[in-house]
């Protein structure tokens, strides 16, 4: 990622050796660094390090997305590496929740302090200037307690006011061991409105587009723009049920406000190398050859039946979802790897490692605008079946009819195969497991790590379908934190 070439440059600054990693320095150390603000260059380079930890691969990166589709029934884990996460019996002292927690809140960290540095400093840049790099921050922090809130807590529709226990909301930048640093989980219901607080403040002050940079296109890809940020916005106010709002800023995006989108030609356009830049993209976090998650973490890796092959495609996902039809493009997009088993090829680059994590792509702001308006429609909406049509017509063949509104008895029938495009659409890209839950669905007919052994339905709002607070953290906060029940 290239945010490591600015990452470089305040270990440096920071009189840190060259040989270490970005992620092995402690941020407090570079961040804090006079040198690191005192010029308008270095105080953005100190934003773009925010983003590192995002790509962690413990996070964004590679790890966040897989653990997801992990625990939803489209996969299944061959290699058994997260067989403890696919069959829903971590323990307290997890690993994998450990790791989690660890990357996303620093990248919280980062975020925060990049913003005490920038307002410190505010002197050295312009108005303008300074609230853009702030919004970048706050960018960051929101899709990070995005991620969190959703591993750690009960979806928002698990009690009628979601004033069920989130994770701890830290806004502040603290010093190494200051004790008001240890915040007890604030409610379901505060997280989200912190997060929409900062996605809004965000998109007031983000570019539409970094065009006085070297590198226009990647740069609009890999941070934080107004198309982002109101995509963001629409993907949270659809997981908190709020429809009206989702649908707004989904349809800004749709509407060129802040940019053009559109669907590549094929449905395999956006993933590979050469590939991430195009007009489907909205947001990504960037790998490269010399900057990406090492091979037990990478998206390639994991998903390719040429890499580690961890995670297989399971019948279910080709099979049970009567929208997937026969001769759909997608269905191109599988390969048939080890013992006769299917992976994804979306991610095709395993030698280098370097295919970007899709986190936000055109196809999805349609879907949620297709769901939205078919949500709140009084009978079978046309503009919704329109928005879906466009995701779906690439993908089917010639001689298949797109939707009309007289396909859909009603709304729900409208609504059941949004929900299918979105299982197809946006498979292995970290939202299947979360799309069952916002919808009190449940994980039926999922499969053990053979393929063939069906696991015990798991329905909505049992207690491991989040993930424990690790434990050493409930410990060390002397029961501040409080602990997911059946841990």
């Amino acid at each position: 990622m290239r945010y490591i070439l600015y990452s470089l440059l305040l270990i440096a600054l920071a009189g840190s050796s060259c040989q270490k990693k970005v992620l092995d320095i402690n941020p407090q150390d570079m961040l804090y660094s006079d040198l690191a603000f005192s010029t308008p260059e270095k105080i953005e380079a100190t934003t773009l390090a925010s983003y590192d930890g995002l790509q962690n691969p413990q996070f964004l990166g590679g790890r966040a997305l897989l653990y997801v589709d992990a625990m939803g029934e489209d996969v299944f884990d061959r290699g058994q590496t997260t067989a403890e996460i696919s069959r829903f019996s971590q323990l307290s002292n997890s690993a994998f929740a450990a790791s989690i927690w660890t990357a996303g809140y620093d990248a919280i960290a980062r975020a925060n302090r990049a913003m005490a540095g920038i307002t410190a400093n505010s002197d050295k840049l312009t108005p303008a200037k300074a609230n853009a790099l702030i919004a970048e921050c706050k960018f960051v922090r929101a899709v990070a307690d995005f991620y969190l809130v959703n591993y750690f807590a009960q979806p928002y529709a698990f009690t009628t006011d979601a004033s069920h226990p989130g994770i701890p909301l830290i806004t502040v930048s603290y010093t190494s061991n200051d004790p008001d640093a240890n915040k007890p989980r604030a409610s379901v219901s505060d997280i989200y409105t912190a997060i929409i607080k900062d996605l809004t403040e965000a998109l007031a002050d983000l570019p539409v587009s970094y065009s006085t940079t070297t590198d226009t296109a990647y740069n609009n890809k890999t941070r934080g723009t107004k198309a982002s940020a109101a995509s963001f916005l629409s993907r949270v106010y659809l997981y908190k049920g709020d429809y009206a709002n989702a649908k707004k800023q989904a349809l800004d995006v749709i509407n060129g406000m802040y940019g053009t989108f559109a669907l590549n030609s094929t449905v395999n356009g956006a993933f590979g190398p050469g590939h991430y830049t195009t007009a489907e993209t909205i947001w990504s976090i960037p790998n490269s050859i010399l900057d990406n998650p090492n091979t037990n973490y990478s998206l390639p890796q994991n998903y390719s039946a040429t890499g580690r092959a961890d995670l297989a495609v399971s019948s279910n996902f080709l099979d049970s979802n009567r929208y997937f039809l026969a001769d759909d493009k997608r269905r191109g997009m599988l390969a048939t790897g080890v013992n006769g088993s299917l992976f994804t090829t979306k991610y095709p680059d395993v030698a280098s490692r370097s295919d970007w994590a899709p986190i936000i792509r055109y196809p999805e702001v349609l879907l949620t605008y297709a769901e939205a308006q078919a949500r709140t429609a009084t009978g079978v909406d046309a503009d919704a079946v329109a928005k879906l049509n466009i995701v779906r017509d690439r993908a089917k063949a010639i001689t298949t009819l797109s939707y009309t509104a007289g396909s859909f008895l009603n709304k729900d029938s409208l609504i059941a195969a949004i929900l299918g495009e979105r299982r197809i659409e946006l498979a292995f890209e970290g939202h299947r497991f979360w799309d069952l839950m916002r919808t009190k669905g449940a994980v039926t007919y999922k499969f053990d790590t053979d393929g063939k052994t069906k696991l015990p339905t798991q329905p909505f709002g049992a207690q491991k379908n989040i993930f424990p607070i690790p434990q050493l953290e409930v410990d060390k906060s002397k029961k501040v934190l409080t602990q997911n029940e059946g841990y």
